[in-house]
């Protein structure tokens, strides 16, 4: 009976654990989600990324003006950001708000 119970019990936890998926970036809410979706191939964990170290020294950049970065794009020189206009304006503020805590925790080093 003993033995019973702990197969079920491990046969459940495995189809529990098999159910969790991933969500769809469309409902992603979170921003470190989505930075970890959208942004970090590109900017590995630093914020305004490789291309942008320099602004380590700097205040961070202000929410409104990643805001835009991530809507509207970035090309300056031989850097730039494409457009993420699929974003909406929650998942857009969330994502800033976690590249503001990535550059001041990178500050902090």
């Amino acid at each position: 009976m003993r033995f019973f119970t702990l197969l079920l019990t491990l046969c459940g936890s495995l189809l529990l654990t098999g159910c969790d998926r991933e969500i769809p970036p469309e409902r992603m809410k979170s921003g470190e989600d989505l930075y970890n979706y959208y942004c970090k191939t590109c900017h590995e964990n630093r914020g305004p990324g490789a291309h942008m170290e320099y602004l380590a020294d700097q205040e961070p950049m202000k929410p409104y003006k990643i805001i835009l970065m991530i809507k509207y794009g970035y090309n300056q020189d031989k850097h730039s950001m494409p457009v993420f206009d699929q974003l909406s304006e929650e998942q857009a503020d969330a994502v800033a708000r976690h590249v503001v805590m990535l550059q001041m925790s990178h500050r902090q080093q």
